[in-house]
């Protein structure tokens, strides 16, 4: 439903159309005085609103056409955020007079004398009537104008305008193909702008009562999870305003026959953080559309400032009222541009580009046949939300068709994909779990979700991961060894020689096995002791280089010794020295003085000496065992 222009916007825009049709009849300060009213007649500021003032707010209720719900102005709470006031309104529809405020009205425009004073944004949790606040329309509109920084969206690609191809070609256009400086959200230089969530939850309004006054809950509504999973998310989430609730999938696209979706003011957005077969929904309400551009929420969403999150027109299912906070059960249907701006007032989503989103498939193996063995979903790029949505969507995957509370054996190959690396990084971990496939104990083991944390949270560059594959093969099995015991032949042994040790393994069964490993006593223990420990491959650490480059923490990642490894390290007497670039092994003691009291102790790190020697078996291993020996000053 739509406002009736006043006669002063129809002369205004009137005298816009005959000035820019015969440039004579208007000079161009009679043409911006006449912008000026038509913004006018458009808005109402603040300063114009009295307390009785009577109107209406657009929103959907069911479906995707708004309807109009009445409202009346209480006041003006001046100041409520920085350079920002707060409108108290008192609305009157049958559904908001069960469900008083509701999760994912916010963006709700909000009109009085058919000019749009802001959107319906804040509420009060346990609030016994439908009171809410409205963000002025001018902070709103603010966020709108502001101009994104160049190469703030890496991998987004800017949609052709109406007409500007043929329909048989795609109507997206690739970034490379376009001149320099044609979108301001394409650079040369990829940059990833947003603030990790983690360093800035989301505020809340402590008024003098003791009371607060909070974001009309912004619902992020999840389908393809499991609850253990959600649980987690809800404590990761809550603190910024995100409501985490179980409530269906992705939605199903409109007919092809119908018209394309578009935005509209008072219709439902979808902020969509996953899609596909695991879905991740954030759900608001469009507040003013102004060409190919909007403002929406009235809130920030997690105020992480220039942000690339794919955004779609979304279909409300039902109100769902609740004494502690209702909302809006929706999904989205129409994926249609891109959140380039999460503020304090408002969001801001450009039509006109469409985001990066990682593709993630997964692959379970080792089941019964009837069991569903592939997931396919797409994850928005955002450092710290895509891990998390990774971990947890394969999580519930897993789960799904592998719930059983039992022992079982895992092998995990992955293929993780980052931009700027020449080749997809391939890896192959092996685990074992006491409580089934899906415990966080065993997924913990799978490297790729350790490159997804370095390529985001590197500090050396931005990345973004451009895809993911998961193949996990599973069975119920127990083959596990614990290390028990280590022995030599003599405690008392030669530099520059080898030494056999007898390692003793106790499998899972009770049985054991004895395993005769060699290592190498280094020429430079003569006339030292040294200890020989005896370690499963996850509890020996590699001694690297400080990295210096994004390349050498994956190589970190990639270069681990596995759970089926039996890894012997020899622990020298001496020290050594971790540099930029560099392992030195061996340092004299005055050396290793001299460069640390002359260089930042931050770039030179010393460790204990070790050289380490890998033997692969086929049990995931467990225990540790160690062994002292002396060595002599001349071999004999």
């Amino acid at each position: 439903m739509s406002s009736r222009p006043t006669s002063r916007f129809v002369a205004a825009l009137t005298a816009i159309v005959l000035a820019l049709a015969l440039p004579s009849v208007l000079p161009d300060s009679a043409i911006q005085r006449a912008l000026a009213q038509v913004r006018t007649s458009t808005f109402m500021p603040v300063s114009e609103i009295q307390a009785g003032m009577r109107g209406y707010g657009l929103t959907v209720f069911r479906g995707t056409q708004p309807e109009r719900f009445e409202v009346e102005v209480i006041d003006v709470l001046h100041q409520f955020r920085p350079d920002q006031d707060l409108i108290l309104i008192r609305t009157t529809h049958p559904i908001l007079t069960d469900a008083t405020t509701v999760g994912g009205m916010s963006g709700s425009p909000i009109f009085l004398n058919d000019r749009l004073i802001g959107a319906y944004a804040y509420g009060w949790p346990f609030g016994r009537h439908p009171v809410a606040g409205v963000t002025p329309i001018e902070n709103m509109m603010r966020e709108l104008r502001r101009t994104p920084r160049v190469g703030s969206f890496p991998g987004a690609t800017p949609l052709a305008r109406v007409g500007s191809e043929s329909p048989e070609r795609s109507t997206r256009v690739a970034a490379r193909t376009l001149p320099r400086g044609v979108s301001p959200y394409l650079g040369t230089t990829p940059r990833h702008a947003l603030s990790a969530m983690e360093e800035r939850p989301r505020e809340r309004i402590a008024l003098a009562d003791g009371t607060q006054l909070m974001p009309a809950s912004t619902p992020l509504l999840v389908g393809g999870l499991d609850p253990e999973v959600l649980r987690q998310w809800q404590s990761h989430l809550e603190p910024y305003g995100l409501d985490v609730l179980q409530a269906g999938g992705a939605g199903q696209a409109p007919p092809s026959t119908a018209p394309a979706p578009q935005f509209v003011d008072g219709g439902a957005l979808a902020v969509t953080l996953a899609r596909g077969d695991v879905a991740s929904t954030v759900v608001g309400t469009v507040t003013h559309v102004e060409g190919n551009r909007l403002v929406a929420f009235g809130h920030p969403m997690v105020e992480a400032g220039e942000t690339g999150f794919p955004t779609a027109v979304a279909r409300v299912l039902h109100v769902l009222a609740s004494f502690q906070r209702s909302f809006k059960i929706a999904e989205a249907v129409a994926p249609l541009g891109t959140m380039t701006q999460d503020r304090q007032a408002a969001i801001v989503v450009d039509t006109n580009i469409a985001p990066a989103m990682i593709p993630v498939h997964l692959r379970v193996s080792g089941l019964p046949t009837e069991q569903r063995t592939e997931w396919s979903f797409e994850v928005a790029s955002h450092r710290a939300i895509t891990p998390m949505i990774v971990g947890g969507s394969i999580q519930s995957a897993v789960k799904a068709i592998a719930a059983d509370n039992d022992y079982v054996m895992f092998e995990a190959r992955s293929r993780v994909d980052i931009e700027g690396i020449a080749q997809p990084i391939e890896l192959v971990d092996r685990g074992f779990a006491s409580t089934g496939a899906a415990s966080p104990s065993a997924l913990s083991h799978i490297r790729a979700f350790d490159l997804l944390e370095v390529a985001y949270a590197n500090p050396f560059r931005d990345a973004r991961v451009r895809s993911v594959d998961v193949d996990i093969s599973v069975r119920f099995a127990h083959d596990t060894a614990e290390i028990v015991d280590a022995s030599v032949d003599a405690t008392e042994v030669n530099p520059g020689e080898p030494v056999e040790v007898r390692v003793v393994l106790r499998r899972w069964s009770g049985d054991e096995s004895v395993r005769r490993l060699s290592v190498m006593v280094p020429e430079s223990a003569a006339g030292q002791a040294i200890q020989i420990l005896v370690q499963p491959g996850p509890e020996a650490e590699i001694e690297r280089p400080e990295p210096r480059s994004l390349e050498d923490i994956l190589e970190a990642v990639r270069n681990r010794y596995g759970a089926t490894e039996l890894v012997l390290s020899t622990r020298l007497p001496g020290r050594g020295v971790r540099t930029p670039g560099h392992v030195a092994r061996a340092v004299p003691l005055s050396v290793l003085d001299a460069m640390q009291s002359t260089t930042d102790s931050d770039s030179v790190r010393a460790f204990q000496t070790h050289v380490r020697r890998a033997f692969t078996t086929d049990l995931v291993l467990s225990g540790a065992a160690r062994i002292e020996l002396n060595v002599r000053r001349v071999a004999r």
